[in-house]
Protein backbone atom coordinates (compact mmCIF):
# COMPACT_ATOMS: atom_id res chain seq x y z
CA UNK A 1 0.00 0.00 0.00
CA UNK A 2 1.83 3.57 -0.96
CA UNK A 3 2.14 5.56 1.34
CA UNK A 4 0.34 9.22 1.20
CA UNK A 5 2.21 12.34 0.21
CA UNK A 6 2.37 14.89 3.24
CA UNK A 7 2.22 18.31 1.87
CA UNK A 8 4.11 20.55 4.74
CA UNK A 9 1.91 24.23 4.85
CA UNK A 10 3.35 26.85 2.93
CA UNK A 11 4.89 29.59 4.49
CA UNK A 12 2.48 33.36 4.73
CA UNK A 13 4.93 33.95 1.90
CA UNK A 14 4.62 32.18 -0.09
CA UNK A 15 0.55 31.46 -0.13
CA UNK A 16 -0.93 32.40 -3.25
CA UNK A 17 -2.59 35.77 -2.91
CA UNK A 18 -5.28 38.00 -4.91
CA UNK A 19 -3.43 41.31 -6.50
CA UNK A 20 -4.09 43.64 -9.65
CA UNK A 21 -1.93 45.80 -11.30
CA UNK A 22 -2.73 49.54 -12.03
CA UNK A 23 -0.86 51.25 -14.36
CA UNK A 24 -0.08 55.08 -13.25
CA UNK A 25 1.63 58.16 -15.22
CA UNK A 26 3.82 60.12 -13.15
CA UNK A 27 4.55 63.73 -14.39
CA UNK A 28 7.22 64.93 -12.03
CA UNK A 29 10.46 63.35 -10.85
CA UNK A 30 9.34 64.22 -7.00
CA UNK A 31 6.52 61.72 -7.23
CA UNK A 32 7.84 59.32 -9.22
CA UNK A 33 10.68 59.51 -6.69
CA UNK A 34 7.98 58.72 -3.90
CA UNK A 35 6.96 55.96 -6.05
CA UNK A 36 10.21 54.06 -6.27
CA UNK A 37 11.26 54.54 -2.38
CA UNK A 38 7.81 54.49 -0.85
CA UNK A 39 5.14 52.44 -2.84
CA UNK A 40 6.47 48.95 -2.28
CA UNK A 41 7.60 49.35 1.34
CA UNK A 42 3.80 51.08 2.39
CA UNK A 43 1.94 48.07 -0.02
CA UNK A 44 4.04 45.34 2.19
CA UNK A 45 3.13 46.96 5.64
CA UNK A 46 -0.37 47.75 4.69
CA UNK A 47 -0.23 43.72 3.13
CA UNK A 48 0.87 42.57 7.05
CA UNK A 49 -1.40 44.77 9.22
CA UNK A 50 -4.34 43.62 6.76
CA UNK A 51 -3.84 39.62 6.40
CA UNK A 52 -0.37 38.36 8.12
CA UNK A 53 -0.90 40.08 11.38
CA UNK A 54 -4.28 38.79 11.61
CA UNK A 55 -2.82 35.47 11.90
CA UNK A 56 -0.94 35.76 14.60
CA UNK A 57 -2.95 38.63 16.30
CA UNK A 58 -6.24 39.25 17.67
CA UNK A 59 -8.92 40.82 15.70
CA UNK A 60 -9.36 44.26 18.21
CA UNK A 61 -6.03 44.67 18.15
CA UNK A 62 -5.62 44.20 14.01
CA UNK A 63 -8.83 46.91 13.80
CA UNK A 64 -7.01 49.65 15.95
CA UNK A 65 -4.32 49.34 14.13
CA UNK A 66 -5.92 49.58 11.00
CA UNK A 67 -8.11 52.80 12.61
CA UNK A 68 -4.36 54.55 12.81
CA UNK A 69 -3.29 53.83 9.02
CA UNK A 70 -6.67 54.77 7.76
CA UNK A 71 -6.45 58.34 10.06
CA UNK A 72 -3.14 58.73 8.74
CA UNK A 73 -4.10 57.69 5.59
CA UNK A 74 -6.80 60.69 5.61
CA UNK A 75 -4.70 63.35 6.99
CA UNK A 76 -2.14 62.84 4.58
CA UNK A 77 -4.71 62.97 1.73
CA UNK A 78 -6.70 66.34 3.47
CA UNK A 79 -3.37 68.26 3.74
CA UNK A 80 -2.74 67.52 0.24
CA UNK A 81 -6.14 68.95 -1.30
CA UNK A 82 -5.81 71.88 1.23
CA UNK A 83 -2.88 72.88 0.08
CA UNK A 84 -3.43 72.48 -3.90
CA UNK A 85 -6.35 74.72 -3.07
CA UNK A 86 -4.25 77.16 -1.39
CA UNK A 87 -2.29 77.49 -4.42
CA UNK A 88 -4.97 77.62 -6.99
CA UNK A 89 -5.81 80.98 -4.73
CA UNK A 90 -2.18 82.12 -5.15
CA UNK A 91 -2.24 81.17 -8.85
CA UNK A 92 -5.61 83.26 -9.21
CA UNK A 93 -4.75 85.84 -7.16
CA UNK A 94 -1.59 86.50 -9.64
CA UNK A 95 -2.98 85.62 -12.95
CA UNK A 96 -1.89 82.60 -13.56
CA UNK A 97 -2.88 79.54 -15.36
CA UNK A 98 -1.84 76.12 -13.67
CA UNK A 99 -2.67 74.45 -16.42
CA UNK A 100 -0.31 73.70 -18.97
CA UNK A 101 2.58 72.58 -18.28
CA UNK A 102 5.18 69.90 -19.48
CA UNK A 103 7.77 67.20 -18.38
CA UNK A 104 10.33 66.32 -20.59
CA UNK A 105 10.98 63.01 -19.03
CA UNK A 106 7.22 61.23 -17.77
CA UNK A 107 7.34 58.06 -16.66
CA UNK A 108 4.56 55.02 -16.15
CA UNK A 109 4.70 52.23 -13.56
CA UNK A 110 2.87 49.36 -12.53
CA UNK A 111 1.73 49.60 -9.27
CA UNK A 112 1.17 46.00 -7.76
CA UNK A 113 -2.63 46.44 -5.41
CA UNK A 114 -2.74 43.84 -2.45
CA UNK A 115 -5.37 45.85 -0.38
CA UNK A 116 -7.42 48.65 -0.67
CA UNK A 117 -5.45 51.18 1.57
CA UNK A 118 -3.05 50.37 -1.04
CA UNK A 119 -4.97 52.16 -3.24
CA UNK A 120 -5.17 55.05 -1.14
CA UNK A 121 -1.10 55.68 -1.02
CA UNK A 122 -1.04 55.78 -4.21
CA UNK A 123 -3.59 58.03 -4.70
CA UNK A 124 -1.81 60.33 -2.45
CA UNK A 125 1.01 59.74 -4.69
CA UNK A 126 -0.85 61.09 -7.83
CA UNK A 127 -2.13 64.00 -5.89
CA UNK A 128 1.33 65.37 -4.90
CA UNK A 129 2.19 64.56 -8.73
CA UNK A 130 -0.75 67.40 -8.93
CA UNK A 131 0.51 69.50 -6.72
CA UNK A 132 4.30 69.46 -7.50
CA UNK A 133 3.03 70.55 -11.21
CA UNK A 134 1.15 73.71 -9.56
CA UNK A 135 4.37 74.25 -7.20
CA UNK A 136 6.51 74.01 -10.82
CA UNK A 137 4.13 76.63 -12.96
CA UNK A 138 4.27 79.19 -9.65
CA UNK A 139 7.75 78.83 -9.41
CA UNK A 140 8.81 79.17 -13.53
CA UNK A 141 6.20 82.16 -13.24
CA UNK A 142 8.31 84.02 -10.65
CA UNK A 143 5.36 83.65 -7.90
CA UNK A 144 7.40 81.46 -5.34
CA UNK A 145 11.15 82.04 -4.65
CA UNK A 146 13.63 79.50 -5.21
CA UNK A 147 14.31 78.78 -1.51
CA UNK A 148 10.20 78.24 -0.88
CA UNK A 149 9.93 76.52 -3.58
CA UNK A 150 12.69 74.04 -2.98
CA UNK A 151 11.63 73.84 0.50
CA UNK A 152 7.91 73.31 0.23
CA UNK A 153 8.54 70.46 -1.84
CA UNK A 154 11.25 68.51 0.08
CA UNK A 155 8.94 68.85 3.16
CA UNK A 156 6.22 66.78 1.20
CA UNK A 157 8.25 64.27 -0.08
CA UNK A 158 9.62 63.64 3.38
CA UNK A 159 6.60 63.78 4.89
CA UNK A 160 4.99 60.92 2.03
CA UNK A 161 8.17 58.66 2.89
CA UNK A 162 8.15 58.59 6.47
CA UNK A 163 4.32 58.11 6.39
CA UNK A 164 5.44 54.82 4.35
CA UNK A 165 8.27 53.97 6.88
CA UNK A 166 6.27 54.66 9.88
CA UNK A 167 3.55 51.95 8.18
CA UNK A 168 6.13 49.79 7.96
CA UNK A 169 7.49 50.13 11.48
CA UNK A 170 3.97 50.14 12.97
CA UNK A 171 3.25 46.79 11.58
CA UNK A 172 6.87 45.53 12.46
CA UNK A 173 6.34 46.43 16.57
CA UNK A 174 3.07 44.63 16.45
CA UNK A 175 3.65 41.67 14.74
CA UNK A 176 6.82 40.84 17.00
CA UNK A 177 4.46 41.94 20.21
CA UNK A 178 1.70 39.69 18.99
CA UNK A 179 4.25 36.54 18.46
CA UNK A 180 5.31 37.30 21.58
CA UNK A 181 2.08 37.19 23.22
CA UNK A 182 1.26 33.59 21.66
CA UNK A 183 4.54 32.16 22.53
CA UNK A 184 4.60 29.99 25.50
CA UNK A 185 6.04 31.38 28.21
CA UNK A 186 7.16 34.80 26.54
CA UNK A 187 6.49 38.27 28.21
CA UNK A 188 4.31 41.11 26.88
CA UNK A 189 7.31 43.49 25.15
CA UNK A 190 4.32 46.73 26.32
CA UNK A 191 3.71 45.39 29.75
CA UNK A 192 6.86 43.98 31.25
CA UNK A 193 9.70 46.80 31.72
CA UNK A 194 11.65 44.30 33.28
CA UNK A 195 11.87 41.60 30.08
CA UNK A 196 14.86 39.43 30.53
CA UNK A 197 17.39 38.85 27.21
CA UNK A 198 17.15 35.43 25.20
CA UNK A 199 19.80 34.08 27.18
CA UNK A 200 18.40 34.68 30.39
CA UNK A 201 15.08 33.24 29.58
CA UNK A 202 17.22 30.26 27.78
CA UNK A 203 19.18 29.85 31.29
CA UNK A 204 15.51 29.88 33.05
CA UNK A 205 14.17 27.68 31.48
CA UNK A 206 16.88 25.16 31.21
CA UNK A 207 15.66 21.94 33.24
CA UNK A 208 17.95 21.74 36.68
CA UNK A 209 20.12 18.45 37.32
CA UNK A 210 18.69 17.35 40.74
CA UNK A 211 21.47 18.78 43.74
CA UNK A 212 24.08 16.04 44.67
CA UNK A 213 23.23 14.61 48.27
CA UNK A 214 26.24 16.08 50.24
CA UNK A 215 27.17 13.97 53.64
CA UNK A 216 27.70 15.48 56.79
CA UNK A 217 31.55 14.83 56.58
CA UNK A 218 32.05 16.97 52.87
CA UNK A 219 33.23 20.30 53.56
CA UNK A 220 30.80 23.09 52.84
CA UNK A 221 32.09 26.14 51.06
CA UNK A 222 32.17 29.63 52.96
Amino acid sequence: MATPTVVAPSPDWQKSRPYFTQRVRLQSLHAQQIFDRGFEICANAIFSLSVILRIVSDEDKTRELEGVVDERLNKTLADLRNEAARLVKIAEANGIELAGIEYSHPRESDAKITSPRVVQYLLIIREFDGLTAMFDTLWLSGVIPDGDYSRAVYEWKRRLLRLAGGFRALTRRATIAARKRKAPGAFDADTDDDATTPTDTTEKSRPRRPAKQESADTPQPL
